[in-house]
C-alpha cells in the first residue's frame, strides 16, 4: 500500500520538518500544532524556527506554495490520513524527575478518536521503554474500538534530529524503527523511505524505546567524564582542552568537550526516561552522569562570583552581561539551555542584560539585539553559547565597553592567555591557570 497521506502532530522542532520531508517529497502532509500563530505562520509559508536552519525555509515555503503542507489546530484531521506520526513533547517534572506524559496521551487519545481503520500510528517523541506497550497502544485501542496489529498498526521510529541541522540529519541519519508486528514494520519502512536515505534498522517495540533513551543517556555519560575532568583541572591548575588533546591521542579513546552545562530537548530528560522505567534496578552510572551535567551552570555562577570578588565587586552592586540564552549555537532553541539556570541564580542578586542573535523571547532579564547594549558599562561577560557572531571579538573593543573587565568563558571560546593579557580577570570551565 502506497502511504499518500500523512498527519504529523506536533509542528515543532521534530515535527516542522518531518512535516516538511514528508511534504517535499510529495505526499499529501497535514501538520497538526494546537498554538494557532505557529499554524498561521507555517500556512503563510515561513518556519517558525528562527535559527540557522539550511533548507527549511525554502522547502516549507515550496511546500505550502504548492499544496502539498496544509498546517491545522483541528485534530481530526487525521480522519484523512493513511499514517499519522506523533512528534510532541515528553518532559519531566524537574523535581521529581519523573516523565509527565500527559501531552503524549492527550495526543495519542485524539488521534484514536478520528482515524480510520487500516491507519498506521508512528511515535518519534521520545518515551520510556515501555510506553508504547503500556500507554500508546491501550490508548488507541479504547479510543478507537479496534485493535492494533489487526485494524490498525503501531511503530516507533524515535527522532534523531538536531537544531542547526533539522533536514540534514532527518535526511542522512541511521533509523531505529521498532513495529507491533511483521505488517506494522512493513508499513512503517514504506513510510519512512520517502525520507530517510539512511539505513533503517527494523527492531521491536521496547528495544527502540530502549535505544533512543540510552543513545542519549551514553552521550551524556560521556559529557559528565569531561566536565568532571574539567573541575579537576580547575584545581589542580590544568588545562582541561590540552589534558583532552593528549587523552584523544591514545587509540580508542574520546573524550568529549566540557562546558557550561548539557541543554536541548533530549539530554536533560532522556536519562530519566530510561530510569523511570526501572522498578529493581537503579542505573547510578546515568543518573550521576546526570546530576554532575546539571551542577555545570551552577559552576558558571561560582566562577562569576570568584571574578568579581577578585574584581573587588560585590555581586549586588554589578552588572552581568550573558552571551546566549539558546543552548546550541546558531540556533533558537532554549529549551534546558544552561543560560536559563545561570539567569535562575542570579536574577534579583545583580543587575542582568541577555544577548543572543536568534532567541525572540526573554527570560527573566532583559533581551538585546546590539552586542554592545549588553556590554555597556557590565563587570563581568558570562559567556554561554559559542553563537558565531562571539568568534573573533575584539577583546580591546570588549574591555572598552566594559565597566570592570571580567570575563567567565563557559565554552573556551576566549584565549585564557590573551585575555589575562589585555587585562581581564580570566575564568573558564576546566581552565586551571591563573585560579590560585
Amino acid at each position: 500500500m502506497s502511504q499518500k497521506t500523512v498527519a504529523v502532530v506536533g509542528a515543532g522542532y521534530v515535527g516542522l520538518p518531518v512535516a516538511c520531508a514528508f511534504a517535499g517529497a510529495g505526499l499529501l502532509t497535514y501538520a497538526i500544532d494546537v498554538i494557532p500563530e505557529r499554524v498561521r505562520t507555517i500556512n503563510e509559508g515561513r518556519s517558525p524556527i528562527l535559527g540557522d536552519e539550511p533548507g527549511l525555509q525554502e522547502l516549507l515555503a515550496n511546500s505550502v506554495k504548492i499544496g502539498t503542507l496544509v498546517a491545522s489546530t483541528d485534530a481530526t484531521v487525521v480522519s484523512k490520513a493513511d499514517s499519522v506520526v506523533v512528534c510532541v513533547d515528553t518532559p519531566i517534572d524537574e523535581g521529581t524527575k519523573q516523565p509527565r506524559l500527559d501531552i503524549l496521551k492527550t495526543a495519542v487519545s485524539s488521534i484514536g478518536q478520528s482515524m480510520k481503520a487500516g491507519t498506521l500510528v508512528s511515535i518519534e517523541s521520545t518515551m520510556p521503554p515501555l510506553t508504547m506497550k503500556n500507554v500508546v497502544i491501550p490508548l488507541l485501542e479504547e479510543q478507537s474500538g479496534m485493535k492494533a496489529g489487526v485494524d490498525f498498526f503501531v511503530a516507533h521510529c524515535p527522532e534523531r534530529v538536531m537544531p542547526g541541522r533539522l533536514l540534514r540529519n532527518l535526511s542522512n541519519y541511521d533509523r531505529v524503527l521498532g513495529g507491533l508486528n511483521e505488517r506494522s514494520t512493513e508499513l512503517a519502512l514504506e513510510l519512512y523511505k520517502n525520507i530517510v536515505h539512511g539505513q533503517i534498522h527494523s527492531t521491536d517495540l521496547v528495544s527502540a524505546e530502549m535505544a533512543k533513551t540510552l543513545e542519549n543517556a551514553y552521550r551524556d555519560v560521556q559529557i559528565a567524564f569531561a566536565n568532571e575532568v574539567a573541575l579537576a583541572c580547575e584545581e589542580l591548575g590544568a588545562d582541561a582542552f590540552e589534558v583532552r588533546r593528549l587523552v584523544n591521542t591514545c587509540p580508542f579513546r574520546d573524550m568529549h568537550i566540557p562546558g557550561a552545562g548539557v541543554g536541548g530537548h533530549c539530554l536533560p530528560k532522556d536519562s530519566w526516561l530510561f530510569a523511570s522505567s526501572l522498578h529493581e534496578f537503579k542505573p547510578t552510572i546515568i543518573t550521576s552522569a546526570r546530576e554532575t551535567n546539571e551542577r555545570m551552570p551552577v559552576h558558571m555562577v561560582e566562577l562569576v562570583e570568584e571574578s568579581l570578588k577578585e574584581a573587588g565587586r560585590e555581586l549586588a552592586d554589578s552588572k552581568v552581561a550573558i552571551l546566549g540564552l539558546a543552548f546550541l549555537r546558531d540556533s533558537d532553541d532554549t529549551r534546558h539551555s544552561p543560560a536559563l539556570t545561570i539567569i535562575d541564580r542570579l536574577h534579583g542578586r545583580t543587575e542582568l542584560m541577555v544577548h543572543d542573535p536568534y532567541v525572540a523571547k526573554e527570560y527573566r532579564a532583559p533581551l538585546v539585539r546590539d552586542l554592545e547594549d549588553a556590554l555597556r558599562g557590565a563587570d563581568c561577560l558570562v559567556l554561554v553559547t559559542d553563537h558565531s557572531c562571539y568568534r573573533g571579538l575584539d577583546l580591546k573593543n570588549v574591555k572598552r565597553e566594559m565597566r570592570t573587565p571580567a570575563i567567565v568563558d563557559g565554552r573556551n571560546l576566549f584565549p585564557a592567555d590573551k585575555c589575562r593579557a589585555e587585562g581581564f580577570i580570566y575564568r573558564g570551565i576546566g581552565k586551571g591557570a591563573g585560579r590560585r
